[in-house]
């Protein structure tokens, strides 16, 4: 399952796009290639799950992703607002299952169907999107299963 992401330091946000069936391992490892340069003391995070299958995750997994989510965080900004954008039942109860558990007074999560519901409460207008055509880095750990 391909997990792709680019920061847009003029927004100050982080834009993530994940398809396929996911794994615990490959949102851990995504977490892992996360590597802002000069990061912004305020984070906005666009994650656009609305392709991603959650079938391969326990809700057990859902506490590690936060562990991990907040451990990459906590220290390097003052606050992070992540807005996700799902599609499917299961993806929108396991979104908010993580909302519920990371918000914190620097943590805020938000889960929505509509993606420009989500860039409006990030702040965000519709024609300030990372462009379509914009240089992804893409993780994919589908070889090494």
């Amino acid at each position: 399952m391909p997990i792709q992401f680019k920061f847009d330091a003029r927004l100050s946000c982080l834009h993530t796009i994940a398809h396929g069936r996911v794994s615990l391992e490959e949102f851990l490892a995504y977490h892992r290639a996360i590597e802002i340069t000069n990061p912004p003391a305020n984070l906005l995070i666009l994650s656009d799950y609305r392709r991603l299958d959650p079938s391969g995750l326990k809700t057990s997994d859902i506490q590690q992703i936060k562990s991990s989510a907040l451990g990459k965080t906590e220290r390097k900004y003052l606050s992070v607002k992540e807005a996700m954008v799902v599609a499917e039942d299961l993806a929108y109860g396991l979104s908010r299952m993580f909302a519920a558990i990371a918000h914190s007074d620097k943590y805020h999560v938000n889960v929505f169907h509509d993606i420009h519901a989500a860039t409006k409460w990030l702040g965000l207008t519709a024609g300030a999107m990372v462009p379509a055509d914009a240089s992804f880095t893409e993780i994919d750990l589908s070889s090494s299963s």
